[in-house]
C-alpha cells in the first residue's frame, strides 16, 4: 500500500497486504534478532549434548552426569526464550485498529 496523505491507498488489484499480516513469513523468525539468544542457546547445549555423549563413551560416568544436566538446562532455557519471544511477538501483532498508531490510517473497505 502506498500513503497519500493521511489515508492509504489500497492495492488496485485487490492484492492482500502481506506486510500486516499476522502471520510469520518464511524465515521471519531466523531474521528477527531478538531470537538469536534462544537459538544460540539451544546450539551451545546441542554441542554440550554431544560433548556429554564423548565423556560418557571414554568412561567418566559421574563427569558425563554433570555435563548432561548442564545441556539439558542450557537447552530448556534456549526453548524457554525463544518461546517467550513468540508469544510476545503474538501479543506486538495483534493491535486494535483503534490501538494504531496516527500515522497508519486505517481505511475501511469499499472506500
Amino acid at each position: 500500500m502506498t500513503v497519500d496523505g493521511p489515508y492509504e491507498i489500497p492495492p488496485l488489484d485487490d492484492a492482500a497486504d502481506i506486510s500486516r499480516t499476522t502471520a510469520p513469513q518464511p524465515g521471519e523468525t531466523l531474521a528477527d534478532t531478538r531470537n538469536w539468544a534462544g537459538f544460540g542457546l539451544l546450539f551451545i547445549g546441542v554441542l554440550v549434548a554431544v560433548a556429554a555423549a564423548v565423556v560418557a563413551l571414554w568412561g567418566f560416568g559421574t563427569a558425563a552426569l554433570v555435563v548432561t544436566i548442564f545441556a539439558v538446562v542450557t537447552v530448556l532455557a534456549g526453548v524457554a526464550l525463544v518461546a517467550v519471544e513468540q508469544v510476545r511477538r503474538r501479543a506486538r501483532n495483534i493491535a486494535a485498529p483503534e490501538e494504531a498508531p496516527a500515522w497508519q490510517a486505517v481505511v475501511p473497505p469499499g472506500s
